[in-house]
């Protein structure tokens, strides 16, 4: 497989995903019963959008990898998923009329959370680093 192709074939499966994440969002939002109910169907196919465009942004790391020969895409798979992850979790527990002192918490709970991610990409990349580096070139 070429680089090439790897995004081509990453992007012709994307927009349909994408697509189909909108379809049906348009088909719920009508059932949908009330505010809330709609905010937290909007956040949840928001979040499945986020996802989509993480995998395209993976194979894209994959892809340049097979082109140049370098990088680390597991690791940077890994910080994608992860930072994702994080973020999508922040937005759900956030609440704008919580106590002060709660939102303090949960948002260093998460600024922890993506340290530990980044750690995680870090010691990967370094993994995968060595790994390439003792694989002999033909």
């Amino acid at each position: 497989m070429t680089a090439g192709s790897l995004r081509t074939y990453s992007t012709a499966a994307a927009i349909p995903a994408c697509l189909i994440v909108l379809g049906h969002l348009a088909v719920e939002w009508n059932g949908a019963n009330g505010f809330g109910a709609r905010r937290d169907l909007a956040f949840s196919h928001g979040v499945a959008l986020a996802i989509v465009l993480a995998v395209l942004l993976a194979a894209s790391r994959f892809a340049l990898r097979i082109e140049r020969g370098d990088g680390a895409p597991l690791a940077d798979t890994a910080a994608i998923a992860g930072t994702v992850a994080v973020l999508a979790n922040l937005a759900r527990v956030w609440r704008d009329n919580s106590n002060p002192l709660d939102r303090v918490q949960v948002t260093a709970g998460h600024i922890a959370a993506l340290l530990v991610v980044s750690g995680a990409a870090h010691a990967l990349a370094r993994w995968e680093r060595t790994r390439s580096n003792r694989i002999p070139s033909m």
